[in-house]
């Protein structure tokens, strides 16, 4: 039996100092024991003498747990326990969030090994840090990364000289250096960007992934604030083609450090709380996008913020650490580096497999996204502020999906998670460019929370998993490379067929071979990583002093 007489300190006090929680039970014998043992889940307990206990693997910056007990005074046999546990965390910007999280935990006895938003694998403190630190840059990296998808139909309008108007009383722009297929034409230039963002990933192989983050984050803000300038509809394009080059390269290696950071069962959920967090980064685009309503310049705001962001981005920057298996890691040249990827069979199979597969991704996912806004606008006749908040609505919830799904992988498997997000992804969002009314609000969450939710960590991670440190950015910036492949193809057929077509929907049904075509390869030829450390998937020595703990 256990009663509690005193409950735990204020929450408040918690989160903004070092948290001392404290609780006065009575137990029973099974339950004085159950408290003098150590804590094994998201902390792992040393212990310091009778009833006291230290840190000795977890998230934390300070950790101790002391039980004193007593006779119950008239209870016969039972014990007046006191319970005193001080901890603190040391995550960058995100502690606000985590700490009444493990305050909640802590307050609960840790009734539970491991809370169910807590990665199956333990992290230490120096994993939490760094990614609370990418974390910070995956939110500037998703702004930046999307601005000109976003903003490109209401830029066309600007740089327009002739306007119809339609039958609902909308004026359009039927300038033909403005139309659907020079809008793809566009995006497809700014894709020529991955030719930077393979520079950027041999550069991090070579010199280190921090410098390569640094240069990588500030010229993408700055790359952004120049776009609020253009003075043509091409110029923008140039501009973005820096910024999305970096951007793209910046996404890379963001995923390699926390790969090379965190043990083998949380990977996936490390990368699902990144894609998260870029995620919110996007959204904060179409937050600002209303400012396209006011005037027809209003998009160029969009744009400037760019140049809040470089601050503090450089700040986070400099303060992630080398990664301990870079820093075991003798640099190669490139030319080396790719020599190895194509000569050494294990690394070509994976390259081939996993370059195919974000291809065939990309075909269908990159037109889908890039002309959302102009089929909202075009074909359902949304205004900007009414495609904000249909993009606000149905993508928020996507966090459910993403966390689920990070979880999910690391605890039931990559491939199965990652071929049932991808299927019903696909679905979903083809049947929403087939729909209006309340229907597509309906489909297109469903297939943002279960199908991207829940794939886009589960096949993520494999890049930064399949490849020995010494070519893992340079194979993933390869990888990217030919996902921009497939998202040229698609943007291409795309943004021609909707033209010859009618519409978004016929067009995009032309390129959902490629998700099809990707689920049937996870479930045939995609290996199964979860549980399985960087050295065992790739051969190299374990580390000495490694995160990567089961």
């Amino acid at each position: 039996m256990v009663k509690r007489v005193v409950g735990c300190d204020d929450i408040l006090a918690s989160i903004t100092g070092v948290p001392t929680q404290r609780r006065t039970l009575v137990v029973d014998d099974e339950h004085l024991a159950s408290l003098l043992t150590p804590r094994d889940g998201i902390v792992l307990e040393s212990v310091e003498a009778s009833g006291q206990f230290g840190l000795g693997e977890g998230p934390f910056t300070t950790w101790s747990r002391t039980v004193d007990s007593e006779p119950a005074p008239e209870v016969p046999d039972q014990h007046q326990v006191t319970e005193t546990t001080v901890w603190d965390i040391d995550i960058p910007v995100f502690w606000i969030l985590m700490k009444p999280a493990i305050w909640m935990h802590v307050r609960r006895g840790m009734r539970s090994a491991q809370p169910w938003w807590a990665p199956a694998g333990r992290l230490d403190a120096r994993a939490a840090r760094i990614i609370g630190l990418l974390g910070v840059l995956a939110i500037v990296n998703g702004y930046v990364g999307t601005v000109i998808g976003q903003t490109l139909p209401f830029a066309a309008d600007e740089f327009c000289e002739i306007f119809d108007t339609t039958d609902e009383g909308r004026t359009t722009c039927v300038d033909p250096n403005a139309d659907t297929s020079v809008r793809a034409n566009i995006l497809t230039i700014a894709r020529v960007s991955i030719v930077l963002s393979l520079a950027l990933t041999v550069f991090a192989d070579k010199k280190g992934r921090r410098p390569a983050i640094t240069i990588a984050v500030t010229a993408a803000c700055a790359a952004t604030a120049i776009g609020a300038f253009a003075p043509t509809l091409w110029l923008l394009a140039g501009s973005q083609i820096v910024a999305r080059g970096l951007a793209t390269g910046l996404s890379i290696l963001i995923a390699v450090v926390a790969a090379e950071e965190l043990p083998p069962r949380s990977r996936a959920y490390g990368i699902s709380v990144l894609v998260l967090l870029a995620g919110l980064g996007s959204g904060m685009v179409v937050w600002v996008l209303p400012a396209a309503d006011l005037d027809v310049r209003g998009w160029r705001l969009v744009y400037l913020l760019g140049l809040i962001f470089l601050p503090i981005a450089y700040s986070v920057a400099r303060r992630i650490p080398t990664t301990r298996r870079f820093a075991t890691t003798e640099p190669r040249p490139m030319r080396e580096s790719l020599a190895e990827l194509w000569t050494n069979q294990t690394w070509r199979q994976r390259l081939i497999l996993l370059a195919v597969g974000a291809a065939l991704a990309t075909v269908f996912s990159t037109p889908a996204s890039q002309f959302d806004n102009q089929f909202l606008r075009d074909e359902l006749g949304f205004s900007a502020s009414q495609i904000s908040l249909f993009t606000v609505v149905t993508s928020t919830p996507i966090g459910l999906g993403v966390l689920a799904g990070g979880l999910l992988a690391d605890r039931v498997g990559r491939r199965p998670i990652g071929a049932l997000g991808t299927a019903i992804g696909a679905a979903m969002t083809l049947a929403s460019f087939w729909s209006g009314g309340t229907l597509i609000w309906f489909l297109r969450a469903v297939g943002v929370v279960l199908g991207a939710g829940l794939a886009v960590p589960a096949l993520a991670v494999y890049g930064p998993e399949l490849f020995p440190t010494r070519l893992r950015s340079t194979a993933n910036g390869v990888i990217i490379a030919a996902g921009v492949v497939g998202s040229v193809v698609g943007l291409q057929l795309v943004g021609q067929l909707a033209e010859r077509m009618g519409g978004f929907g016929p067009a995009l049904a032309c390129v959902v071979a490629g998700p099809v075509l990707l689920v049937i390869l996870i479930l045939t030829h995609y290996p199964e990583t979860a549980s399985m450390t960087l050295e065992e998937l790739n051969g190299e020595p374990e580390l000495k002093d490694s995160t990567e703990r089961r």
